[in-house]
Formats: structure tokens, C-alpha cells, sequence
């Protein structure tokens, strides 16, 4: 039987999202923050089904209508931190079916608090959301890898070789779980890309996606004068080099780094950090002049979508975007009754 790690792009039983609240990081600017993960629940719920964990002490329920709560399943739980795309499970089929992988979650190498979040996989399935859940012994967040839904797993070195993930294995033996979990048959490892600012390791999220089993839309910086440039200009001779199943190369689609700055702090703003859906792509934008045109180069690329852009101006401000706040629960992943709303 067939096993792989699906790509984005294929059907999904639902998306999942954890709302802010003043015990997050959103305490601050709780109110701005709020309006941007409600224009991507409001987005979402237009084509399809909506998970949203939430903490006892903000329900967002009054803020959606009739209509949307029809495509919402709202959880009380407790967690840490709303970063749902680097602890929520990830979806797998395992012999032609459906699985979650639970992996561990260690706070992004033990820089901040993880304990309530990696336990809520696990409470979720308790609770009937999710049809079933494979645990694995080791650290992985969702954000540091790509999957074009053929084979090939496309990571950083930065990230899952750091020893503040999994210091007892060594580079073969973290191929091999990459292997054997994620059921990858190649591996490209860049050894280049990061944007200042990012406290992720250099996910590769923030640095390079694939939009189909055979193109990589990636990050440029067109700036020789900026700091990102020696490390990205790299990475981009990095993705001309590597080739397909097929040993063919990838079709790359550069997309510009852009400067967001907050209180004199370089923020690691990427428009990458996008969303497919079932019919749209979420594309965060920054309200700068690039904006347009990168709406431009998705709506070219991926004619068959809805571009949906969402301002993460407020989201950037914790060093995250759009994609590290979503995960997508791939089909026949999610309790098939839980939608179902007296």
C-alpha cells in the first residue's frame, strides 16, 4: 500500500487554529492581533470545516455568525502559545490511510514554555476530534518541513540538525526517522537561508515552499547592501541545484524580501509563510509596496486558487506569520461527526 506525507494542496478535512488570549504572547496588542485570526477564520469557514482550540479565559464564539459557527468547532483548552503549525499533528497515510503523527514539541529548542502545548494532541484525541494519532519520539515542528506530496521532504539544516532539537540522534539517524515517519524517499537539505529575526532555527516556511509537486517558490533578497543577502543568495544556488525523483531541477519562483521594522527591530516578514486551502491560498501581506506585486506572482502561479490576502502586520510583531498559526488536517484525519451542530 501506498504511504506518504501528502502535500498541502490535497484535500483536507479541516484546518486548525489556537486563539489568542491575554495569557499568549498576544497580551499586548491582544485586539489587533484578535482581527487578523479572525479574517483567517472568516476565510476559511467560506469553503470548509474549522477547528479552533481556545483558552477558558476567551471564547471567541460571539465574534462569528450564524452561518460560520455552521463550519466551526470551537475547544477549550489550555495551551502556551497560538504557533499551531509547530505542535498540531501531521497528517500521514500509512498504508493507504489517514494517520496523525504526534511528535514532540520542545518550544523551538527550549526557548519558551512547550509543556501544555505538547500535550494537546493527545487531549484532542481524547476529546473526539481527531480519528487517530501515531505518537513518535522525536522533536519536530511542522513549520520546518515541506512536503510536495511525491517523496521529497524539503528541510534545513539550521533547524533539524540544531543539537537543541534531537542531540542524540546524528545526521543519519534523523534522515532515517524522516524516513520512516514521513515515509520520504529524498531529502533536500539546505544549508543556507535565514532571515534575521526569525527565532524558529530557520524554518523552512519562512524560507521556501512548493506550490506543486515540481516548483519551489522561495525567498530573494535583491538587495546586495542587506544582511539577508549572502545567506539567502546562497540558499537560492542551493534550489537551483536540486532536482526531482526524476533528477530533474525544480521550477523556482523567487518572491522579494521585504523590511519590516518595529521599534528599530528588524522583523523576519516573508511572503511565504502562505496558506493553501481547499480552494484559496491565505497570503500574508505587510502593507508595503511589494505587497501587490507579490499578490500578483501568486495569482499567476496558482490560477485555480482564490489569492486571499490577510494583513499579519500585528502577527509579524511576535516573529511568526500566517502559515505558523494554521495547520491542515488532511482528509479522513478528523472525527467525521464533529461538524455535525444541533
Amino acid at each position: 500500500m501506498n504511504s506518504f506525507m501528502p502535500a498541502e494542496w490535497e484535500l483536507q478535512d479541516a484546518i486548525q487554529i489556537t486563539w489568542p488570549s491575554k495569557k499568549t504572547d498576544w497580551e499586548d496588542n491582544l485586539a489587533q492581533a484578535e482581527k487578523c485570526f479572525l479574517h483567517i477564520s472568516q476565510l476559511i469557514t467560506k469553503y470548509q470545516k474549522l477547528i479552533i482550540i481556545h483558552s477558558p479565559v476567551r471564547n471567541p464564539k460571539s465574534l462569528f455568525t450564524n452561518k460560520e459557527l455552521l463550519n466551526i468547532c470551537l475547544i477549550e483548552a489550555n495551551y502556551n502559545d497560538t504557533w499551531a503549525r509547530d505542535y498540531a499533528p501531521i497528517s500521514i497515510i500509512e498504508d493507504g490511510i489517514a494517520t496523525l503523527k504526534n511528535f514532540i514539541f520542545n518550544g523551538w529548542g527550549n526557548k519558551y514554555p512547550s509543556e501544555l502545548d505538547n500535550k494537546l494532541n493527545l487531549f484532542l484525541l481524547r476529546k473526539g476530534i481527531y480519528r487517530n494519532i501515531s505518537n513518535v519520539d522525536f522533536i519536530l515542528e511542522g513549520g520546518s518541513i515541506e512536503s510536495n506530496g511525491n517523496g521529497i521532504i524539503l528541510t534545513t539544516k539550521k533547524c533539524l540538525l540544531n543539537p537543541n532539537r534531537n542531540n542524540k540522534f546524528n545526521f543519519k539517524g534523523i534522515e532515517n526517522v524522516l524516513k520512516t515517519e514521513l515515509y520520504a524517499k529524498k531529502i533536500l537539505w539546505l544549508e543556507n537561508g535565514a532571515i534575521i529575526g526569525d527565532d524558529t532555527d530557520a524554518h523552512i516556511d519562512t524560507l521556501a515552499r512548493f506550490i506543486n509537486s515540481d516548483s519551489i517558490v522561495y525567498v530573494k533578497c535583491f538587495d546586495i547592501n542587506n544582511p539577508n543577502f549572502e545567506s539567502l543568495d546562497k540558499m537560492e544556488r542551493e534550489l537551483k541545484s536540486f532536482t526531482n525523483l526524476n533528477n530533474k531541477p525544480f521550477k523556482l519562483i523567487p518572491v522579494p524580501l521585504i523590511s519590516v521594522i518595529e521599534n528599530e527591530k528588524k522583523l523576519p516578514a516573508t511572503y511565504v509563510n502562505f496558506l493553501i486551502t481547499n480552494k484559496q491560498v491565505l497570503l500574508p501581506i505587510y502593507n508595503c509596496p511589494e505587497d501587490k506585486i507579490v499578490i500578483n506572482i501568486f495569482k499567476n502561479m496558482l490560477p485555480e486558487k482564490e489569492i486571499e490576502p490577510v494583513y499579519c502586520g500585528e502577527i509579524i510583531k511576535q516573529n511568526g506569520s500566517l502559515h505558523c498559526l494554521t495547520m491542515q488536517l488532511n482528509e479522513n484525519t478528523v472525527a467525521p461527526n464533529l461538524f455535525n451542530h444541533e
